[in-house]
């Protein structure tokens, strides 16, 4: 379950490499600290496992609630939380 109210936070890395997702599958929030929005292709909780949306996610955080974000280059200020 994931809340509006984020008690631990960390930062999404390596997704120039490989699909992103928390080891013990806890779905999360996205926090874009950029300047810009950004497009990402994700996997949402409620989704089965290998179908993903690509959906535009604005500065700051963001309301979807997302298992995997798939790989790509627009990984820099990417932040999740739970």
């Amino acid at each position: 379950m994931v809340s509006a109210q984020v008690g631990i936070m960390g930062t999404v890395t390596d997704l120039d490499t490989k699909d992103f997702s928390l080891a013990d599958g806890q779905p999360f929030n996205i926090k874009n600290d950029g300047i810009a929005p950004v497009e990402l292709e994700v996997q949402l909780a409620g989704m089965p496992d290998g179908e993903t949306v690509t959906t535009k996610f604005d500065c700051g955080w963001n309301p979807e609630i997302v298992k995997v974000i798939k790989t790509t280059s627009l990984s820099n200020n990417l932040k999740f939380g739970y």
